[in-house]
């Protein structure tokens, strides 16, 4: 099966390597702020995941267990032996995953606001509780339509650098309609194997250094969600063994492309700290 890689080389061979995971419905190319200037100190890949952007999307596979054997299989092939893996939301929970049953392939793990232990969901859920956590079709009836909708959670970030990278998650139809590139069927494969997954075991066998990068909110409207994402946060704090956490004040989840800079400056001190020195 093939993988689309974006990679920027960093120093000579025998440096660090990091792979970046985007999230659901994402692709490689939201880690175009970062990964540049990432790569002044270490070898940088940036991964297409099974069924989104430009990689294969056959119609099976899309449970954890495959999506860690394709990222082992991608290491593999590109002569990746160790790796810090950074991962955002759904592509975080897909890191620690990897991380907690593939220990000789992981020596760091970064956590972009995801991949934080909740509540698991009863298994399986429903079409209907499928369908609501999908984004309304209606916003599929144009590319205007779609960016409206993507940039409604941008508020006062917007540019133009942003409006490519989230149009190349997505196909343009022969009608002017607009559709994803990860199908809405495989979306609900992957949202069954996400929220039926049970992590606590899995988490509690990380043994390398991590890293949570949490978005925080000081919107009123958000309190309860962020007390809920504290709630989250703090568990997997007391699951994982060496685990640190770092909050972004007055950003929003994608936090790779509103605060870029905050995040790269994370990263690269974690990349670069002695093991023994991360706390």
């Amino acid at each position: 099966m093939f993988h689309r890689c974006l990679e920027w080389k960093g120093p000579p061979a025998g440096g660090p390597a990091v792979l970046l995971l985007h999230g659901l419905t994402s692709c490689a190319e939201t880690w175009a702020f970062v990964a540049p200037a990432l790569a002044r100190g270490a070898r940088v890949l940036a991964l297409d995941l099974r069924g989104h952007g430009d990689t294969d999307k056959p119609g099976h596979g899309y449970d954890f267990p495959t999506i860690r054997a394709d990222i082992e299989g991608v290491m593999d092939r590109l002569d990746v032996g160790t790796a810090t893996l950074a991962g955002h939301s759904w592509g975080a929970s897909i890191a620690a995953m990897v991380a907690g049953q593939l220990p000789d392939r992981v020596d760091r793990l970064a956590l972009v606001d995801g991949g934080f232990i909740g509540p698991a969901r009863p298994a399986p859920m429903s079409e209907e509780e499928l369908e609501r956590m999908l984004a309304p079709a209606h916003i599929y009836a144009s590319a205007g339509t779609y960016l409206d909708e993507v940039r409604r959670h941008f508020p006062g970030a917007w540019t133009a650098q942003i409006e490519a990278i989230a149009l190349a998650s997505i196909y343009r139809n022969d009608d002017g309609t607009v559709r994803e590139k990860l199908d809405r069927g495989h979306q609900k494969l992957i949202l069954q194997g996400m929220f039926g997954q049970a992590r606590e075991t899995e988490y509690a066998a990380i043994r390398c250094p991590a890293l949570m990068i949490a978005a925080e909110s000081s919107d009123p409207a958000a309190a309860e969600r962020m007390a809920a994402k504290r709630t989250r946060v703090d568990r997997t704090q007391q699951v994982v063994p060496q685990v640190a956490v770092r909050w972004v004040p007055d950003t929003v989840h994608d936090i790779q492309l509103h605060r870029p800079a905050v995040l790269l400056e994370e990263l690269t001190a974690f990349v670069s700290a002695p093991a023994g020195a991360i706390q």
